[in-house]
């Protein structure tokens, strides 16, 4: 198998930049979401991931296995975090003019040097209080709420409040891929390797491929993304081209890119070590495009965050 790899292209332009591998993606107590640039901190002990990230980042220190959302809230804490071009039809501007008239307790504070808005709430119909938070990252809508049980304030409160003061921004320093071939873009970590292009597509990985025989060996150490576009003669619906396919799929949920909508799916790889996320986008002439990040089953916490924002990335 002759594999060629290809210079990187350039980054997107940008400040303050920072390299994937300098994050601690997966180790105990942080979050990061690489799709839209935050970083935050919690108990070690604590439970996340049952959210459907990157949109949606869900965490408590009650087991998800042993409790819903609602129970969560009547007896312990929820914190969630989602993140939307703008679902409240406003502009963050008009949201701070707006939001003291509805709520006089609002108080305005900066979350790590980003202007926001952060609003309790209490009532008698509910068996926990709440607080909320609204911040403007990158033209995009941030809403941080908490959730807790009034008897479990002296566990909740302190996590939120480090959670607000250690909360970071960043930007990581991505390459950009572009096929003019087939008019679409995709953005991974800068120091990967591209090889083996396509004219409707590329691979890339972390690890350098020269040596590899197989790509399914090489899935199972390193995580590798690949391109394709497929034809859809019969023009079916992107879901409906998806559920056509043989696929043991394990969860298909939106993916809405500003005006873009994709469908994200799981399922396992070409062998029982390798996970793999997929992103698939319906072109405006019907064709099928599809971004898949593979990657070995042990490595998930490390490399997932990675395959959301690639996948997150893609644009015509």
């Amino acid at each position: 198998m002759v594999i060629q790899v290809e210079p990187t292209l350039t980054p997107r332009p940008g400040d303050e930049r920072v390299l994937i591998d300098e994050l601690p993606i997966g180790h105990p107590g942080n979050y990061i979401n690489v799709t839209f640039g935050y970083w935050l901190q919690f108990p070690a002990g604590w439970y996340e991931g049952f959210g459907n990230r990157p949109i949606l980042f869900s965490l408590s220190n009650l087991n998800p296995g042993n409790h819903n959302r609602d129970s969560m809230r009547a007896e312990g804490c929820l914190i969630e975090i989602k993140s939307s071009v703008n679902i409240y039809g406003f502009t963050f501007e008009e949201m701070t003019q707006m939001m003291p008239r509805s709520f006089p307790n609002t108080e305005t504070f900066e979350l790590d040097g980003e202007p926001a808005m952060r609003v309790r709430l209490s009532s008698e119909a509910n068996p926990f209080d709440s607080e909320d938070v609204y911040v403007q990252h990158d033209d995009r809508l941030f809403l941080l709420t908490l959730d807790y049980a009034r008897t479990a304030g002296g566990t909740c409160l302190p996590v939120w409040e480090r959670l607000l003061s250690t909360w970071q921004w960043f930007t990581p320093e991505m390459a950009v891929y572009l096929n003019t071939a087939y008019g679409y873009s995709i953005s991974y970590p800068r120091p990967w390797f591209r090889f083996n292009s396509r004219a409707d597509g590329v691979s890339i990985s972390n690890e350098d491929p020269s040596g590899a025989t197989d790509m399914v060996t090489f899935a199972e150490q390193a995580m590798l993304v690949e391109t394709s576009v497929f034809e859809n003669p019969d023009d079916l619906s992107l879901r409906n081209w998806l559920a056509e396919q043989d696929w043991a799929v394990v969860l298909t949920d939106d993916i809405p890119l500003d005006e873009l909508v994709g469908l994200r799916v799981e399922r396992e790889g070409s062998s029982p070590d390798i996970e793999q996320v997929s992103g698939y986008f319906q072109g405006p002439l019907g064709s099928i495009y599809e971004v898949t990040c593979s990657y070995p089953l042990d490595r998930q916490e490390e490399f997932r965050p990675i395959a959301n924002a690639i996948i997150y990335s893609f644009d015509f």
